[in-house]
């Protein structure tokens, strides 16, 4: 069931367009469908009670949240070549086989790990899970850069638009994934954060996620990991977060482009009056309907 449910959102979506557009997403059609083997992966994968899993929809503040947990449960030495030696991306490394599930009982805890899964397929366990929803129309904007800067796509915003209020992108529609998650933020080991509060107000935030994976930081350690946590210093360094840079090469990868701005609002700024107006009437349409 959770093969087929999981290849039928990832895949499927993209196997029903034809024609320019298809072959225009031929390079993410190409990453999509080695998802296949991701379900006997997270079969084999135990998790532990002191696991922290990073749960996103993608664009969503993921990369943000590896270098905080890196910060908060390390002595918050960059030193590393990727934040992915720190904190692996699960569904990436199970799926394309850069890593099996036996490789990660050598990290020690906390083991923090990135995940784009919905709810249904998470792994579960007595770890935490630590959810943050974007506002879904800057997600969207962010989402089409990444989708051209990484992925090839040729197409044009209303074209991915199209797509993405269908759900008929990778992982599947934000209005699922986000509302999925959402019903389970008052779990108790279910931490629910917002994007607008991480960029606005950092530093509550921090004692909130301290608090909640029950963390010994000193708070005088705040202005070096705020520091490092800015959008500034993760741009400066951003070969040490793009998770794919290596194999977007060949695919026509645009250095630089994976840290795109960060910013909230840019879907106002960038969608068009329709635009907004279809993705409120999704998200209401949606909303009554759960």
């Amino acid at each position: 069931m959770f093969s087929k449910n999981l290849l039928n959102k990832v895949t499927l979506p993209v196997l029903k367009h034809g024609g320019d557009l298809l072959r225009r997403m031929i390079g993410f059609q190409t990453e999509a469908l080695q998802w296949i083997d991701l379900s006997s992966g997270l079969m084999e994968f135990v998790p532990r009670p002191e696991d922290i899993f990073i749960v996103t929809y993608p664009r969503s503040g993921t990369t943000l949240m590896q270098m905080v947990l890196h910060q908060l449960t390390t002595d918050g030495n960059v030193e590393f070549a990727h934040i992915s030696e720190f904190s692996p991306f699960l569904d990436r490394s199970l799926a394309h086989h850069l890593q099996s599930a036996s490789d990660f009982e050598d990290l020690p805890n906390p083991r923090v790990f990135k995940s784009h899964l919905g709810y249904p397929f998470i792994p579960k366990g007595a770890g935490r899970y630590i959810y943050v929803e974007r506002d879904g129309k800057d997600v969207a904007v962010s989402y089409f850069h990444f989708y051209q800067s990484h992925l090839g796509f040729q197409g044009n915003f209303s074209d991915f638009f199209d797509l993405f209020l269908r759900g008929k992108v990778m992982y599947g529609s934000w209005f699922e994934h986000a509302a999925g998650w959402r019903i389970h933020q008052k779990d108790n080991n279910v931490l629910y954060l917002q994007y607008a509060d991480l960029k606005q107000d950092m530093e509550a935030c921090l004692q909130q996620i301290i608090d909640f994976c029950q963390l010994n930081v000193s708070q005088q350690r705040f202005p070096q990991i705020l520091e490092q946590c800015s959008f500034e210093y993760m741009k400066q360094n951003e070969d040490k977060f793009d998770h794919i840079t290596g194999m977007m090469l060949e695919k026509g990868y645009q250095k630089s482009a994976f840290i795109r701005s960060g910013k909230m609002s840019s879907g106002k700024d960038y969608l068009t009056k329709s635009q907004i107006t279809q993705f409120d009437q999704a998200l209401t349409k949606y909303s009554l309907s759960h």
